[in-house]
């Protein structure tokens, strides 16, 4: 009978990921298949037949290329190379392993004993880590092991910490179980180059810590209670540090620089007590910084400072009506001067409740070289979009630059229209104009007829433009997953997916 795996189509399979209960797999790039990790555990651990493991090798390859092809193959194709010949036996359990700790229960003991017996008697690399547990009272000193085994030294790059406490957990017990882990991951300082922590602690002691972590490009921190001190701490030891997410923290007042970031998200943000709410973004020297996305500004940060960001190109999420955001000796605000812009940023992504347009008008004119705009609407039953506090005189941005606009979640209210009306008869060099909207509204002639006609898209001040209505972009989720991606130019197109 045939390999129930083989019916499968090439793409199914390539889109699968091998987990133990719900995550183990190998190397990175490498094809992976689901199964469970009580099917692959005697695979990896078992001996070959010893008619099997003495066939001649006619393939005579350095065990380095070898290496790289058992990565490539599929899980289970993998596993089975050890029959090949004895210089292939030792192959398949000395390939880079990555681990998927996923959604741990404190029911699941049998998966961990699992996950552990594979990371014991693995003697290749562990490659990426993932430990995400609702029961660290119950697993904390299991992890704090597997962050000794050899393989994890020297060849961590990828780690995620993601823990959750009993509500019967005194907070300070949590605290000190989640700092363990964190101090431990430290260990590996030499060789991280991904870390995102989740529900963890940062103590102002890290700052006597030795840290260094000179290959790190990326870090996010979630529901992470630290200090000023201690963050700065661990951003000072990354000197090629690209991409800094900070979202609901607890404690932070201030957020300063790191000359080597490309990309900044700061979200929501917390505290205990008013005196200990993110106040303020500093940004004081980023000679590289081309993405700054402020995400949730109506509750994080009130202010935000770009002292020095000449590379800064993409930028939002920011509400129509901002708090206070300064770039360069430009200070954005609700009124803006006529003498001041900011030509760099060439993406801009809004929220506007209402929508108001005035406050959208009048911030576009801080932005003359803006080439594509993101628009989430929040409709106000009250909203009129009256321009009454815009500031007269052009927008450079629409009668020049501004190529491409994208309103989500558009709902054909008589203020809505009237908003993306204005676009439609003022963006003079608009090439395309998307409005996210329900599968079920755009299969639906009779009413896409009649918002061309609302719309007044012959009367386009642009011949170019093209409207297309697209349910990609009906999602109330407005940030994007890509963010990090730099070789996309663009992080908030759906058209890449």
């Amino acid at each position: 009978m045939a390999d129930a795996s083989s019916t499968k189509s090439p793409r199914k399979r390539r889109s699968q990921e091998l987990k133990v209960g719900h995550g183990i797999h190998h190397a990175p790039g490498a094809k992976k298949e689901k199964y469970s990790c009580l099917d692959l555990l005697p695979v990896g651990l078992g001996e070959p037949k010893e008619e099997e493991a003495s066939r001649t090798d006619n393939i005579s390859l350095p065990e380095e290329i070898l290496g790289t092809i058992v990565s490539l193959l599929y899980t289970r194709d993998a596993a089975r190379t050890q029959a090949i010949s004895r210089q292939w036996l030792p192959l398949w359990g000395s390939t880079s392993l990555n681990l998927d700790m996923n959604a741990l229960s404190v029911h699941e003991h049998k998966r961990i004993d699992i996950a552990g017996s594979i990371l014991a008697a693995h003697r290749g690399p562990v490659h990426r880590l993932v430990l995400i547990s609702d029961c660290l009272e119950c697993c904390n000193t299991t992890f704090e092991d597997w962050l000794k085994l050899p393989g994890m030294k020297n060849n961590l790059s990828h780690l995620d910490f993601r823990f959750a406490t009993g509500n019967t957990t005194p907070a300070d017990q949590a605290n000190d179980m989640t700092y363990s882990l964190v101090i431990s991951a430290l260990r590996f300082s030499s060789t991280l180059e991904v870390v995102s922590f989740s529900s963890c602690c940062f103590r102002d002691d890290m700052i006597n810590q030795p840290l260094h972590f000179p290959k790190l490009r990326k870090l996010n921190l979630h529901s992470v209670a630290t200090s000023e001190d201690a963050l700065h701490a661990v951003i000072s030891a990354c000197p090629t540090l690209e991409s800094l997410h900070v979202n609901y923290t607890i404690g932070l007042r201030r957020l300063h620089r790191s000359a080597s970031l490309r990309s900044i998200c700061v979200g929501t943000t917390h505290g205990l007590n008013q005196e200990v709410v993110f106040q303020e973004v500093v940004v004081e020297d980023a000679p590289l910084l081309e993405r700054l996305m402020p995400t949730l500004l109506d509750d994080g940060p009130p202010s935000i400072r770009v002292i020095s960001a000449p590379r800064l190109h993409i930028l939002g999420i920011l509400p129509s009506f901002i708090s206070r955001l300064e770039i360069g000796t430009v200070v954005i605000q609700e009124m803006p001067p006529v003498s001041v812009s900011v030509p760099t940023v060439k993406i801009l992504v809004l929220q506007s409740v209402g929508p108001n347009l005035a406050a959208v008008v009048n911030i576009l004119k801080y932005f003359p070289c803006l080439e594509k705009l993101y628009i989430k609407i929040t409709l106000q039953s009250t909203a009129k979009n009256e321009l009454r506090n815009y500031v007269p005189g052009p927008v450079h941005c629409l009668e020049h630059h501004l190529k491409s606009i994208v309103l989500k979640r558009y709902q054909a209210k008589t203020p809505v229209v009237n908003f993306a009306k204005f676009f439609i008869l003022n963006a003079k060099v608009l090439k395309v104009m998307k409005f996210g909207v329900q599968d079920i509204t755009r299969q639906n002639e009779k009413w896409m007829t009649n918002q061309r006609r609302r719309l007044q898209l012959d009367n386009k001040a642009s011949q170019d433009a093209r409207f297309d209505f697209d349910s990609k972009y009906w999602s109330d989720y407005l940030e994007s997953t890509r963010i990090d991606d730099f070789s996309v130019s663009d992080p908030f197109d759906l058209s890449l997916d």
